[in-house]
């Protein structure tokens, strides 16, 4: 059991590790393009990468997929692969990716406390500690700083990456009703992406998000590209996790993204996003609070 537990928190963590990555070759290709486009790329590439590992795993036999885990992936994918990610990556846009990260990093609250009601995982002392640390790395994220001048961030921007974080919140309770079933994590992986991208497709349109396939830089075609790339592999780390541990448990550690982001953004965004000492503030908020929801 213990073993079990230990595999669930390395796929969490590696998982972390990957989606801090990510947003930063994101922002690397907004320099040269927009938001809807880099999306609309980004989540083909992930479904493109899926399918392979799926098609290399299964051949070209359908696997076998029962009713409620077909519903739990597609629910999955509608708000995490699609609705969050476009709450996500416009936040991006606005506020910056170390910020963006670290709000949407926030999703452990919800998850949490799904957890305890649909799953019936226990809550306790140290999970309510994590979730008063998390929401004070929030209040920090709202003061921004812009070259050197500090000024009170737009909230209104701020919720962005707030929506998002509530449809992250829900989406592992929906993969792990999913993975309770037996399903390969790869076909489930699989069907919350191509779930997010057809939803991104139709339903983004209400909300002013319009993606469609146009000419763009290479070099931003490569960043977008291989940000989802890391995406695949970050959804497909978290379903192997969720087989081995509770979500309770995983979740909230592969939100240790924002400080994966936060260090490598100060080496890489120099000149494209300020980064500065306050950000780091509120990302170590909000990961010592994950860690502390992880020990609850």
């Amino acid at each position: 059991m213990a073993s079990s537990l230990q595999l669930g928190v390395f796929y969490a963590l590696l998982a972390g590790v990957i989606w801090g990555i990510s947003p930063l070759l994101f922002k690397r290709g907004l320099l040269s393009s927009n938001v809807s486009t880099g999306t609309l790329i980004e989540q083909t590439m992930s479904v493109v990468t899926l399918l392979v590992i799926v098609t290399a795993q299964t051949g070209l036999a359908l696997p076998e997929i029962s009713a409620k885990a077909l519903l739990a992936f597609v629910a999955a994918g509608a708000v995490g692969a699609s609705f969050g990610k476009i709450f996500y990556y416009k936040g991006i846009d606005k506020v910056g990716a170390s910020k963006a990260t670290s709000a949407k990093n926030s999703s452990p609250l919800l998850t949490a406390f799904l957890a305890v009601i649909v799953l019936g995982e226990e809550l306790t002392f140290l999970i309510l500690t994590g979730v008063i640390l998390i929401v004070a790395g929030i209040l920090v994220l709202t003061r921004v700083e812009t070259k050197g001048e500090e000024r009170g961030g737009p909230l209104g921007y701020f919720l962005y990456p707030l929506v998002a974080a509530a449809c992250f919140g829900v989406n592992p309770i929906f993969k792990k009703l999913g993975v309770d079933t037996g399903s390969l994590p790869t076909v489930g992986a699989a069907i919350a992406q191509i779930t997010g991208l057809a939803v991104m497709l139709t339903a983004g349109r209400f909300l002013n998000v319009k993606p469609k396939w146009e000419r763009v830089p290479a070099l931003s075609f490569f960043y977008f590209g291989l940000a989802g790339i890391l995406e695949a592999l970050g959804s497909l780390f978290t379903f192997y996790a969720l087989i081995h541990a509770p979500a309770i448990l995983v979740s909230p550690i592969w939100r240790i993204s924002p400080l994966v982001t936060f260090v490598l953004a100060r080496f890489t965004l120099r000149g494209i996003e300020v980064v500065t000492f306050r950000d780091g503030v509120a990302a170590s908020f909000i990961v010592c609070g994950i860690f502390v929801l992880t020990w609850g």
